[in-house]
């Protein structure tokens, strides 16, 4: 007789078998590379920030941006994501383990997105609150309803679902693998090959010159000595 265990583990392998492949890629990532790990507060996008505007200064080739985060604030997610919309350089995202709320957000908004292999991925109806008088409260939460359904707006139409869909799956969290998040066009593929390269940068030396002045000054004769005036 089959163990159960052993039926459980045949139909896995027949899943995974019959399972249609998600894309996969290689990608080559250089050293305009920035982490973006841990949570997701005005801290740690500030600093992120600075990292994307100095590489663009430098110059336009794509900005890897290497996600690892479980979420945070979506305030601070969204200074982000409006530099990932206006900046010149392109900004190009792996997701290296996790990422989560408003990290997966973060994610949806990169020109090109990739996730490893077993990293995993979710989205949520985003929640906050609010204190002070009934009044206040009362007009908060209003705002806060219009400002995050504009974001999961902005989403659906970013990876192609209708709005109730998506809402509907994201109420009870929506939580993806690799493959489900390419199929739901989270992401562009899986990576299977990684390469990196190093970007060479032109350095320019500045010679600068500098003129001293010299004033003679006139000193008496040393005494004893002839001049022209005592012959």
């Amino acid at each position: 007789m089959t163990s159960p265990l052993r039926t459980a583990l045949t139909v896995a392998l027949a899943v995974t078998l019959l399972a249609p492949a998600a894309r996969a890629d290689s990608i080559e990532l250089t050293d305009r590379l920035i982490q973006l790990r841990g949570a997701i507060n005005s801290t740690s996008i500030n600093k992120v920030v600075k990292r994307v505007l100095d590489l663009d200064a430098e110059g336009h080739e794509p900005i890897w941006l290497m996600i690892d985060s479980f979420g945070g604030s979506v305030d601070a997610g969204f200074i982000l994501i409006d530099l990932i919309r206006t900046i010149r350089s392109p900004i190009n995202c792996v997701v290296t383990s996790k990422a989560y709320s408003m990290g997966a957000i973060i994610t949806v908004f990169c020109k090109k997105r990739y996730i490893y292999e077993h990293a995993t991925m979710m989205f949520h109806e985003a929640s906050y609150g609010a204190l002070g008088e009934d009044p206040s409260i009362r007009s908060r939460i209003e705002f806060n309803v219009k400002y995050l359904d504009r974001i999961h707006k902005e989403i659906a139409k970013v990876i192609g679902m209708p709005l109730a869909k998506y809402r509907d799956k994201i109420r009870d969290a929506w939580w993806v693998l690799a493959h489900e998040a390419v199929e739901a066009n989270f992401v562009d593929a899986v990576v299977t090959d990684v390469t990196y390269r190093k970007l060479s940068t032109e350095t320019t030396e500045v010679k600068r010159t500098r003129t001293i002045k010299t004033k003679r000054v006139s000193r008496p004769p040393p005494a004893g000595a002839q001049t022209p005036d005592s012959k």
